[in-house]
């Protein structure tokens, strides 16, 4: 027992450590959990508060101060005084890597999770933020890995997984064979699941997957009945589009644009008017989209009185300085045939306001009226403009050479796009090479550029090596290539149709009759097609083989006479 003395006495030998009598021991103890308890309970809050911060920050669109923050956050939980990040700052920062692309800080982030793995077990959102964070980056053997890793999937965790399928190209076999595993699985899919599915399903699936929405009663729901409106709308079915779009019963301003952007897609002018006039009745203002799709659609129209009148309604309605807008309208104005006013638009965007689709698009209608050198002047104004063209630029450019005989330039731009700009070609450039030279009656040429391709030879290249051959009457070769249509094509009734009329000009009546025979045999049909011209602002549809009524007789007969006297007479005519 130590003895303690008020006074000072001679030297002592050491003593043993201080020992404090039980009832002074139990109370240091208990001073001792409690300042550990107030420290320990003070990180935790301030661990919720950091946490608290970087999920605000992540849903305010600032990724970027929320990712720096999480590593401060991280840095500060490699001390054990303070805790580390819990689920809510790993998903929010999760999701801001998904915002940015960041796949090495995404890593980054998943290897705190596998080092927190103990404590965060059970938090399927975190395990979910994963899933989202790979797929979303495009790593989908990734996300897939650990989708299936999981012990527990809901449906968020299912839907994000079909999300990253449904966002890439040639997956759909992949988003069918995941959505019916979910099926199986005993997961009831909610509005999200359907609307990502229906935005890759063909028209028999998305027949099934509306009957499945039908039975849950969804069909009414603006948000799943306008993913229903767009899936018919894309299969060019308008008929059940139309009737799914009288069923939504709250429906939107998105509902509308749907359906307009469907019905200019199928060249429908009627029904485009309709659904606009049907908009402002429900009391929709018209927005970007709306004006886009109107746009869009009098484009494929190509009706001059009605693109007018649908250039007035957006400058009516305020959008007619909107850069979006005024380049559909650039593009409209081009393939309706009006290039002095898609050039005007051109010119009033100014270099700083000119997208890359702009400029396409202002190649693309030089090219296409067979104004090659206008076009290449264009192309060299982006050059100069700093924008660096895409493959579809070198596709217009291509064109624009094909359709004007330039057939050295379309050689040196050839080999610009993949020397230069390292732009591998494709289908469509192969395409306009072969056409190029096909026009040329470099027909041989043409052929051996085929069979020298880099990657395989899609069904456009060799159809347009038969249209080279129907022009020039190349028997031989238009055989090679319609064998490989026939192949690649079964059911096309062009390919079919342009080899016996190759026979049939080489004067071999009998390889032309087998060649019909064959359709028949096959039970292949051709379309006919048909023609409308525009007569005061009057639209006369005809078609070769069929009686047409009087009013198109005389509308047809009416412009036939008028371009007779423009070709005799070169002064302007006057308009009645």
């Amino acid at each position: 027992m130590t003895t303690f003395t008020s006074g000072v006495s001679s030297p002592s030998p050491p003593r043993p450590a201080t020992v404090l009598p039980c009832p002074r021991r139990e109370s240091a103890l208990r001073a001792g959990a409690a300042a550990t308890a107030r420290l320990h309970e003070h990180s935790e809050r301030e661990a919720r508060e950091w946490s608290t911060l970087v999920r605000r920050l992540s849903l305010e669109g600032r990724p970027g101060e929320a990712l720096a923050l999480f590593r401060e956050m991280s840095l500060r939980g490699s001390d054990r005084c303070v805790h580390p990040p819990d689920g809510v700052s790993l998903s929010a920062a999760l999701r801001c890597c998904s915002a940015l692309g960041a796949v090495k800080s995404g890593r980054e982030v998943h290897a705190v999770v596998v080092r927190n793995a103990e404590r965060l077990a059970g938090l399927q959102h975190v395990e979910s933020s994963l899933v989202n964070f790979y797929a979303t980056c495009g790593l989908l053997v990734e996300a897939r890995r650990l989708f299936d890793g999981m012990p527990e999937r809901d449906v968020v965790t299912w839907t994000i997984m079909l999300m990253g399928y449904a966002d890439c190209d040639g997956l759909e076999a992949k988003l069918s064979e995941l959505f019916e595993q979910m099926l199986c699985s005993g997961i009831e899919p909610n509005p999200h699941t359907f609307t990502t599915v229906l935005r890759r399903v063909s028209l028999d699936w998305g027949r099934q997957l509306h009957c499945h929405i039908a039975k849950m009663s969804l069909d009414l729901d603006a948000f799943v009945g306008n993913a229903l409106l767009d899936m018919y709308v894309k299969n060019g079915d308008l008929d059940c589009a139309w009737r799914i779009f009288r069923r939504i019963q709250d429906k939107d301003v998105v509902c509308f644009n749907t359906l307009i952007s469907g019905y200019g897609r199928t060249g429908d002018a009627d029904g485009l008017v309709s659904v606009l006039q049907d908009m402002g009745m429900a009391g929709f203002a018209a927005n970007q989209a709306t004006h886009v799709g109107l746009i869009n659609g009098c484009a494929s129209l190509g009706l001059m009185s009605l693109s007018a009148q649908v250039h007035a309604h957006a400058i009516v309605n305020g959008f007619g300085s909107d850069a979006i807008v005024r380049g559909a309208l650039l593009d409209m104005y081009a393939k309706c045939g009006d290039l002095d006013a898609a050039r005007a638009i051109f010119n009033e965007l100014g270099t700083e306001s000119r997208t890359l689709v702009t400029w396409n698009s202002m190649i693309g209608a030089y090219g296409k009226h067979g104004r090659g050198q206008e076009a290449l002047q264009v192309f060299r104004l982006m050059e100069m403009a700093g924008i660096r063209p895409d493959y579809i630029t070198f596709t217009c450019l291509l064109s624009a050479c094909s359709h004007s005989g330039l057939v050295d330039e379309g050689w040196r731009l050839f080999k610009l796009m993949g020397q230069f700009y390292m732009i591998p070609p494709r289908n469509e450039h192969y395409c306009c090479m072969v056409d190029l030279m096909g026009r040329a009656g470099m027909i041989p040429e043409a052929y051996e550029f085929i069979i020298n391709m880099d990657c395989e030879v899609g069904p456009s290249v060799w159809g347009s090596l038969l249209n080279s051959c129907r022009l020039w009457g190349d028997a031989e070769i238009a055989e090679i290539a319609a064998k490989w249509l026939f192949e690649l094509e079964p059911d096309c009734s062009g390919s079919y149709v342009a080899l016996a009329s190759i026979y049939a000009a080489d004067g071999r009546w009998d390889d032309a009759d087998v060649i019909r025979g064959l359709m028949e045999t096959q039970g292949i049909k051709k379309k006919a097609g048909c023609s409308w011209t525009e007569v005061e602002s009057d639209v006369y549809n005809f078609r070769a083989g069929k009686t047409n009524d009087h009013q198109s007789i005389v509308g047809m007969n009416s412009t036939c006479n008028r371009l007779d006297q423009c070709l005799s007479n070169p002064a302007p005519l006057e308009t009645s």
